[in-house]
C-alpha cells in the first residue's frame, strides 16, 4: 500500500490499512524521493543523478529492475562514499 496522500489524512482508516502503510512507509517514501531526483535531472537532459544519501538495498533493487544502474561514488571522490551513489539510465 502507498503512503496515505495529504488529502486523506482526516479519514479514519481500519487499523489493517495503517499497519499495512507503516510498513512499507520507509521504502515508499525513500522510492519516492528517488523518483523526485531521477525525474527533474532527466527533465534538465541529464542521464545521470548524484544521491547524497544512503540507499537501501529494497530501493537499488527497485532501481535495476527499472533499468537503472546505481553505483556507490568512489572513495577518492567522496568524503563518505556509502552515502553518495550515482544512478544512471543512459541507453
Amino acid at each position: 500500500m502507498a503512503l496515505i496522500a495529504p488529502d486523506e489524512l482526516p479519514v479514519l482508516r481500519p487499523a489493517s490499512d495503517v499497519a499495512d502503510v507503516a510498513a512499507n512507509a520507509k521504502l515508499d517514501a525513500e522510492k519516492m524521493a528517488l523518483a523526485k531526483l531521477i525525474n527533474s535531472t532527466a527533465n534538465t537532459g541529464e542521464y545521470t543523478a548524484l544521491y547524497n544519501n544512503q540507499i537501501s538495498e529494497e530501493a537499488i533493487d527497485a532501481l535495476e529492475s527499472e533499468g537503472y544502474t546505481v553505483t556507490q561514488r568512489s572513495p577518492v571522490r567522496t568524503a563518505d562514499p556509502k552515502f553518495q551513489y550515482i544512478i544512471s539510465w543512459k541507453p
